[in-house]
Formats: C-alpha cells, sequence, structure tokens
C-alpha cells in the first residue's frame, strides 16, 4: 500500500522548493539578452576601426594629391624680410711668440627695418584633381619702409680680434617659402631710384624650416639684391614688390622694428593664426581684410643681430584659407562617439522590444549595428562628392529609414517603428552637432547620455529581468 502522506509531503517539497533550472528560460532572460547586446556592442568597435583606417586613407590620399596640386602651383608661402645682411671679418692672433698665427673669421650682421609696412591682396580659388580640390591664391604683395643708419655696435668684433667691414657686399635679403612661385621679376628700389634686380637665394644666410612647413626649405628660399655702401650706411628708404602664388596659408614675419600687416582676400572662411593674432579683422561672405601692428618690443628681438640664419622663423604671423568642413577630420572624430552612438540605438531598440510581444533575437541587433557602421562609410563616400552636409543628410536618412523599418516590421508594431525612427532621428542630430560644436562637445555628450541612462532606468522599471516570472506565469497556465 501507498503511504499516501509520504508521497504528499514529496510533492510539497517539490513545490515549495526552488524552480528547476531551465537553461533555454535563462539564455531568453532580459538580463542575460542585455548582457548580449553589450558585447555585441563592443565586438562592433572592430568594424568600426576598419572604417576609421579606411578614413585615414582616403585623407591621406586628399593629402597626397593636395601636396601635387601645391607643387605645380605653389606651396605655403613664408615671406620673412627684408634684412639688410652686411658680411665682416674679424682678424684673430691665436698664441703668443712662435707659435702665434692669425686667424680670419668671417661673421654676418643683420639689421632689421625701422619701419616696415606689408600690405597684400590674394584672390583665392579652389583648383581640383579628380575629386579632390585644394584652396590656392594669387596675388601682389608689397613690401615698403625704411632702413636706418646701421648703429656704432652692429660690427663688434666676437672674439676680440680687429675687424673689416665688407661694405660692398652688402645685401638686402627676403625669405620666401616657395620662390617657384614667384610670377614676376623682383626688383628693389632704393629711394625711389632705378630698381635693382634680385638674385636667386638668400646670400650667406641659411633658411632653417619655418615654424608651419613640415618640409625642409631648400637653399634657394629666398631672394638677395645688392645695396651700394653709400645707401646703407646712411639709411634708406625701400620698396619691394611681389606677384606670387600659394596654397593653403600665407605668413609673414615682423621683420620690422615697427611691423604693420594688412592682408585681404575674397576667401570668406580664414583662420588666423601665428606668434600674432590681427587687431582689427572684418569677415564677410565676399571675404576677408586684416591688419596687424607690432611694436619693436613685442617682437622681442634687437636691432641688430650677428648671426647667419634668416631671423624670426618662429615669430610667423598669417592666415590659412580654411576649408568650411575638413570632412575626413570630422567624420574620423565621429567614430569615436561609435559606441555611444550604437548603444543608445540598441538601448531603443531593447526598451521597444521589451514592451511588445515579440522577440527580436541578438543576430538582429547586430545587422542594425551593422547598417550604422555602414552609415559612416556611406558618409565618407558621399562627402567626396556632394559635400559634408548634403552627405549627412543622405546617409543618416538611409540608415534610419532602413532600421526603423526593420524594427517595426519584427517587433509587428507601427508604433515601434515610428519610435525608433524619432529616436534614430534624434540621434542623428545631436551627434552632427557634436561634431559641428568641438568645444561643447563633450557636455552635449555627457547630458544625452545622463537623459538617455534615466530615460532606460524608469522605462525598464517592471521589467523581470531574470525572466522567472515569465515561467511561472506559464506553467499557472499550463497547470489550469
Amino acid at each position: 500500500m501507498t503511504d499516501v502522506s509520504d508521497t504528499d509531503a514529496t510533492t510539497g517539497s517539490a513545490a515549495n522548493g526552488p524552480p528547476p533550472f531551465r537553461p533555454r528560460a535563462f539564455l531568453n532572460s532580459p538580463g542575460v539578452k542585455f548582457v548580449l547586446i553589450g558585447i555585441l556592442t563592443v565586438m562592433l568597435m572592430v568594424p568600426s576601426l576598419f572604417v576609421w583606417i579606411l578614413v585615414e586613407e582616403r585623407a591621406d590620399r586628399a593629402r597626397e594629391v593636395a601636396r601635387d596640386i601645391a607643387g605645380s602651383w605653389g606651396g605655403t608661402q613664408e615671406i620673412n624680410g627684408p634684412y639688410l645682411v652686411v658680411p665682416f671679418s674679424e682678424t684673430v692672433t691665436i698664441g703668443t711668440g712662435d707659435r702665434g698665427r692669425t686667424e680670419v673669421h668671417w661673421h654676418t650682421a643683420v639689421l632689421f627695418p625701422e619701419k616696415l609696412d606689408v600690405s597684400g591682396d590674394l584672390q583665392v580659388e579652389e583648383r581640383r584633381k579628380s575629386i579632390y580640390s585644394l584652396p590656392v591664391y594669387s596675388g601682389a604683395v608689397q613690401l615698403s619702409g625704411r632702413f636706418g643708419a646701421p648703429p656704432s655696435n652692429m660690427f663688434e668684433p666676437q672674439q676680440g680680434g680687429t675687424v673689416d667691414i665688407a661694405a660692398d657686399k652688402a645685401l638686402l635679403v627676403v625669405g620666401i617659402g616657395d620662390v617657384r612661385a614667384l610670377k614676376n621679376e623682383v626688383s628693389l628700389t632704393l629711394d625711389g631710384n632705378a630698381p635693382i634686380p634680385f638674385e636667386p637665394g638668400p646670400g650667406p644666410m641659411t633658411v632653417s624650416t619655418g615654424q608651419f612647413k613640415a618640409a625642409p626649405v631648400s637653399a634657394s628660399s629666398g631672394i638677395n639684391a645688392a645695396v651700394p655702401p653709400l645707401k646703407w650706411r646712411k639709411g634708406f628708404a625701400f620698396q619691394v614688390p611681389l606677384d606670387l602664388n600659394g596654397s593653403t596659408a600665407v605668413y609673414v614675419a615682423p621683420a620690422g622694428q615697427s611691423t604693420a600687416v594688412n592682408l585681404s582676400s575674397n576667401w570668406p572662411h580664414p583662420g588666423f593664426t601665428g606668434a600674432f593674432l590681427p587687431d582689427e579683422r572684418t569677415i564677410a561672405d565676399t571675404g576677408f581684410e586684416a591688419n596687424w601692428s607690432i611694436p619693436y618690443l613685442a617682437r622681442g628681438i634687437p636691432k641688430t643681430l650677428v648671426t647667419n640664419q634668416l631671423p624670426l622663423q618662429s615669430k610667423l604671423l598669417g592666415v590659412k584659407f580654411v576649408e568650411p568642413v575638413n570632412f575626413y577630420q570630422t567624420i574620423s572624430r565621429s567614430l569615436k562617439y561609435a559606441i555611444g552612438f550604437i548603444s543608445l540605438s540598441f538601448l531603443a531598440v531593447f526598451v521597444l522590444e521589451m514592451r511588445s510581444g515579440w522577440r527580436f533575437h541578438w543576430i538582429q541587433y547586430g545587422l542594425v549595428g551593422l547598417a550604422l557602421i555602414i552609415f559612416y562609410v556611406m558618409l565618407l563616400a558621399l562627402a567626396e562628392h556632394v559635400g559634408y552636409g548634403l552627405a549627412y543628410l543622405g546617409a543618416a536618412s538611409a540608415a534610419t529609414v532602413l532600421n526603423a523599418a526593420y524594427v517595426g516590421t519584427s517587433l509587428k508594431s507601427r508604433s515601434a517603428g515610428a519610435v525608433m525612427f524619432a529616436v534614430l532621428a534624434t540621434i542623428f542630430a545631436v551627434l552632427f552637432a557634436l561634431m559641428r560644436e568641438q568645444d561643447y562637445a563633450l557636455l552635449i555628450g555627457s547630458v544625452i547620455a545622463f537623459l538617455a541612462l534615466a530615460v532606460t532606468m524608469f522605462v525598464t522599471q517592471k521589467i523581470d529581468w531574470t525572466g522567472q516570472g515569465e515561467t511561472e506565469t506559464a506553467k499557472t497556465a499550463a497547470a489550469a
């Protein structure tokens, strides 16, 4: 005979004990799916890394084409000078008695102008090669001013010897970043007299790599003109007109003891840079005009130097002809936000899934994420042809419509698709704003992340993360 009490006790113990572990139910629980989605988000950083490498390759190609255009038209121009350069020798006696010997050492004295005025009007246009372009310019730059008589201490002995001035070898030297881009025969006018033609090269001076030039300068990065002794000993007024081509930027050295610079152009996107910013500037859709005034003390260099290096290479001022949007740099920066971008999208899909009666497989999450990665590729490809703004609109619209339609049809809910459309449209708008407002990108991003987390916390508050509630409900329904 069966013991009823034993059977009841066994049954009761089984009924009141912990439910048996069901692997399938565990894997389908919201908590586990949430973790899997996080792992999937991190895995999607691998294809986003390859997209970043693609962006850098295209950017390198664009820079290579820009160098080709600059090599044919003219590179970044650095106008440094003019300086009055006078060689002098110093005779030094070394040793005493029979072992003593005499050596002659040559030095170069450099005199700065008392006053220097630089004025330039540069006309900018975009030169294209294939799908790439580069802002190039051409125009006239006028150097004018006055040199005073050299001070008495200009030719002081450097080693205590006897000085002999090579008065007939005095030169007026002007450093020019890319001499090949000169478009006129440059001549020097002294006190309104007959012009003196310039010769190639910086004379006895050597030109170091400038503050803004990555490539080494050539030995001919300058021009020189002879100055008669009767002129430079008494001081003289000068004029040097330059017609030149260039690209990307133009820089000027404040070579005068007092320097005034005026630059104007038809380019509406100037980027002022260098050791000194303009005192006044006017920027309009038709171009810009800027004025600098650098006094003697602000320059921080004495009136004369004894050196064979062209001075002021590290104190240039100037303007870059900035392109409105460097989309390679912008896309590269936007990829840094890819993990947050994908996470917010997955979060929206997860919430919609939990609130609907349908399941969204983790592979489907992966497809949504890949569509967002393809957005960056489309953005890069389109931007090279139609510009960043239209490219972003087209790529973002395609990714938004595709994912919203996919989520809506997979969850069998038009409202879910509409919500996904609104979420993605907002995310793309925020990403666009982040790229436009670099100074506020961190602030905007942190606020958006906090709001997204807050919304998720309250929307998912009633979710059974373990999935055990669904299992118990199913068992109760089956028993009934």
